[in-house]
């Protein structure tokens, strides 16, 4: 019942490679880096820099570009946080959809009211997506399932169990007509050594004492198979570098 710890770091994180980032003529990114530097505050001392995190983000922009490019009119944020992106990449016809827990997006409208802010086209779908209902609430937000859709799922699956996860691939495969893409990141656990597994028991404990406990890790194939079992397609896909922090 509080804004996630985690959506504030990656925030915190995203204001860093604001300067790198790309973003469409007529999006507001001074408005985005506003934001972020709003819900960074203190979190500037936590930021360690995993070596993925550039590399998922700048993948992500590409596929946000790309579908606007393409004539996309639909994104869906699973998870949103503290994202920028409906203000990076706004200020045309697309319509945004950020789903994320009631908290943390009550903390992000708050802070946008603060900074004088109204990101345009955005529906915001406050709900807990390891047990609320999310077709019907994408319904009642506005999302036409008749039309083509760009969903993204950064970040948010470890935080879910598998069958939530899979229950979420099976809804968006549901509304996603022709045209229609998902792109989600994983992360992907090989067998560690001693010590990196006392790392891991560390961390997950660290993660349960802040409230946002880890559900799920997948080993090396699983997030193909988790495409396959819930009938997406994969068109491509891009690794990058681990670091110690995952």
């Amino acid at each position: 019942n509080r804004p996630s710890f985690t959506a504030r770091w990656v925030a915190a994180r995203r204001a860093q490679l604001a300067p790198t980032r790309s973003s469409t003529p007529a999006g507001n990114v001074e408005g985005e880096r506003a934001l972020y530097r709003d819900v960074s505050g203190t979190f500037v001392w936590l930021l360690a820099r995993p070596a993925g995190f550039a590399h998922r983000t700048a993948f992500i922009d590409g596929e946000v570009a790309g579908a606007i490019g393409r004539g996309v009119e639909q994104i869906v944020i699973l998870g949103a946080g503290y994202d920028g992106r409906p203000m990076r990449f706004g200020g045309g016809a697309t319509r945004w959809f950020e789903v994320d827990y009631p908290s943390t997006q009550a903390d992000k409208r708050r802070r946008l009211d603060a900074l004088g802010l109204s990101p345009a086209r955005v529906a915001y779908v406050p709900l807990d997506l390891m047990v609320d209902d999310l077709d019907a609430a994408l319904s009642a937000a506005g999302h036409d399932a008749a039309a083509p859709s760009l969903f993204l799922c950064e970040g948010l699956l470890p935080y879910l169990t598998l069958e939530a996860s899979a229950a979420m691939f099976r809804t968006l495969r549901a509304r996603a007509t022709d045209g229609s893409v998902l792109v989600a990141t994983f992360l992907e656990a090989a067998e560690p050594r001693d010590l990196l597994l006392a790392w891991r028991r560390a961390r997950d404990v660290g993660f349960r004492a802040i409230g946002e406990p880890r559900r799920n890790e997948f080993q090396p194939g699983d997030p193909e198979k988790l495409f396959v079992v819930t009938g997406w397609r994969g068109v491509r896909s891009k690794s990058g570098r681990a670091s110690w922090i995952d």
